[in-house]
């Protein structure tokens, strides 16, 4: 099994005073997550901010997209908070 965390996200006018470094795990522990069968956590990492945190926090590449594969469902472009040239898949393994 493998829990899927969302995007962490910090609004610019906070960033760069540990938030998302506080939120990353918040609320889960490992060892039950471990007991309940759990193998890893999964996550989409969409900035360059997020991609940084996560490698910092252990998770692994998995798969990047292009950023232009990103697209509403009327077509038009997703449009990046920052200079984020792909998407990455990541993945913290928690039976290491």
């Amino acid at each position: 099994q493998v829990l899927r965390r969302e995007i962490t996200f910090v609004h610019k006018d906070h960033q760069r005073q540990g938030i998302a470094q506080h939120l990353v795990h918040l609320g889960l522990d490992f060892d039950q997550l471990r007991d309940s069968g759990f193998d890893g956590i999964m996550s989409q990492a969409s900035s360059i901010a997020n991609q940084t945190l996560l490698s910092k926090n252990g998770y692994e590449e998995l798969a990047k997209s292009d950023r232009k594969d990103y697209v509403w469902s009327n077509g038009q472009p997703v449009e990046f908070p920052d200079a984020t040239r792909e998407t990455k898949t990541v993945y913290l393994n928690l039976r290491k």
